[in-house]
């Protein structure tokens, strides 16, 4: 098998965008942005399920290898994956939610990242929709900042697919034909797997708005207090006084 290219700069330089590639950036404001950078034949579906996941709600950015052939040339690693239009939206974004595929023969999600709140709802999520979860499936720390994924305000989650997992999201093989890019041959647990990823970022963000709310409440009764125990000025009106 072809060794992948070293980095994004190479890839660029070696590979044909536009017959071996393309690359969807979707920056629609949002505190969350979905990324597949091993899309179409690099690692099939999980383009999909990202861009499923995002809908019109989120950011998305995809690279997606268009033939079987030249796929293996372009799964860069993501600790090397350095597309500043990447870098850029997910800094700019509170979290971001990387989907990936790795090999397997169990039903497996692995989980990892950084923002471990927001994993911990992911993992129930899945848990509650009956989808079997376990730690990174890499070597290198799934928290790590060279994890682009990471890179968000409030750090991110990597989402890795089995291939077992991924081939039971359609109803035709992951195989070199493509028919699996059909939207039509996606099967309801694709679907569960979505609506499980959805779930668990609102119940994320609404975990944080909430923490927001707690906190503005906090500061606001210390500044009563404060204004209580410390005395105005000599004038009673606590501001400067002009003494001619």
């Amino acid at each position: 098998m072809a060794e992948p290219y070293r980095d994004f700069g190479e890839l660029t330089v070696r590979a044909d965008k536009g017959a071996d590639y393309t690359i969807s950036v979707m920056d629609r404001s949002s505190p969350v942005t979905l990324t597949a950078i091993h899309a179409g034949h690099i690692e099939p579906l999980t383009g999909e399920l990202a861009a499923a996941i995002a809908a019109e709600d989120h950011n998305l950015y995809l690279l997606c290898g268009l033939h079987p052939g030249s796929a293996p040339r372009l799964r860069v690693p993501v600790t090397r994956f350095d597309d500043v239009r990447l870098t850029a939206l997910v800094e700019r974004s509170v979290v971001a939610i990387a989907i990936q595929g790795v090999a397997g023969e169990g039903e497996v999600v692995h989980l990892g990242g950084a923002n471990r709140r927001l994993l911990e709802h992911l993992q129930s999520s899945f848990e509650g929709a009956g989808l079997a979860t376990a730690g990174p499936a890499g070597r290198i720390a799934a928290h790590s900042p060279a994890r682009f994924v990471n890179r968000a305000a409030q750090g991110g989650v990597q989402i890795e697919l089995t291939h077992a997992l991924r081939a039971s999201l359609a109803s035709v093989p992951l195989g070199p034909d493509g028919a699996w890019q059909d939207p039509a041959a996606r099967t309801e647990r694709f679907h569960t797997f979505v609506q499980a990823v959805r779930q668990g970022l609102r119940e994320y963000l609404a975990a944080q708005d909430a923490d927001l709310e707690v906190a503005l409440a906090r500061f606001e009764e210390a500044t009563r207090e404060i204004r209580r125990v410390i005395p105005l000025g000599d004038n009673g009106h606590g501001g400067c006084v002009h003494h001619s």
